[in-house]
């Protein structure tokens, strides 16, 4: 298990927002930003409001990368991983009721409250297995937390 650390979690926390990359059956891949979320110490949930490629994608392949960036710092991460639908009922409504507080207390946007209000709401759970830094200075293919061997990924 990759326990995100908490110089990162407030990284995230800080952008408010990152990209979920997924790859269906075609092998076309598709990016989504994520604004709808919650950090744990080894797991990230978002919630998923439209049920479009992504949830599609992850149907077909659990298997996501997810990035993150800051443009003035030039400093960022990537995690790769595997998703899973939150099912239970009683957590997936704390986990979906605990995201929604945080983001209407940050942002009041009309698409936001709107969003917020949806009840047909799937609950996704990342956990990651491997997390790179994306910071230019630094070796971008260099490993920095892992449960895996990463050259494994993604042989049957």
């Amino acid at each position: 298990m990759v326990k995100i650390p908490r110089e990162i979690k407030e990284f995230i926390e800080a952008q408010g927002i990152f990209a979920v990359g997924t790859t269906g059956p075609n092998n076309l891949p598709n990016i989504s930003p994520r604004i709808f979320f919650r950090i744990d110490e080894d797991s990230i949930y978002w919630l998923d409001f439209f049920k479009h490629k992504s949830h599609k994608n992850i149907q077909a392949n659990p298997w996501v990368t997810i990035a993150v960036f800051n443009k003035e710092d030039l400093r960022g991460f990537q995690f790769r991983g595997i998703v899973s639908f939150v099912t239970d009922e009683l957590i997936k409504t704390e986990i979906k009721e605990s995201i929604i507080k945080k983001i209407l207390e940050k942002n009041s946007s009309e698409k936001v409250k709107k969003l917020s209000e949806k009840r047909d709401v799937q609950v996704i759970q990342f956990k990651p297995k491997v997390g790179y830094s994306l910071n230019p200075e630094e070796f971008s293919d260099m490993c920095i937390g892992s449960d895996i061997d990463s050259t494994q990924l993604f042989q049957k």
